[in-house]
């Protein structure tokens, strides 16, 4: 099939790590990275960079992931030096962990806090209050 003039040159690599914490022979955590660049405009200059890493964790040892992490990293060459600028590159994180392994008294103490704070503050105004009497 003969190249067109709007045809893009693309190369996913794919990479898996399986590590066996404990030894029991299953896995404890799986890693997957795929990096894809993709040549827009043909120059031989890769334009486009996303590399996606995805991590499985299993922190039972029941053999089904516990804690899932996602990372994207995309990079544009909007300018098209060549080069990558902070501003040309976005990262999203995401991650999500089996309801169960959420510790509830960490989410008790995040809604102290913020009674704390509010409770704080409202001293600290009634404190502003009489000092300006």
């Amino acid at each position: 099939m003969p190249e067109s003039e709007d045809s893009a040159e693309i190369d996913v690599t794919i990479e898996t790590e399986v590590v066996d914490v404990d030894g029991d022979g299953v896995a404890d955590i799986v890693t997957q990275t795929t990096t894809t660049t993709i040549d827009v405009d043909g120059d031989g200059i890769v334009d486009i960079v996303e590399v996606n890493t995805i991590t499985a964790i299993d922190v039972d040892g029941d053999g089904e992931a516990d804690i899932i992490e996602s990372t994207t990293v995309t990079g544009v060459d909007v300018d098209g030096d060549g080069v990558f600028e902070e501003d040309e590159i976005a990262v999203e994180e995401i991650v999500a962990v089996r309801e169960d392994l959420v510790d509830e008294d960490d989410e008790d103490d995040a809604e102290d806090e913020d009674e704390d704070d509010s409770a704080n503050a409202a001293a600290d105004a009634d404190d502003a209050a009489a000092d300006a009497d």
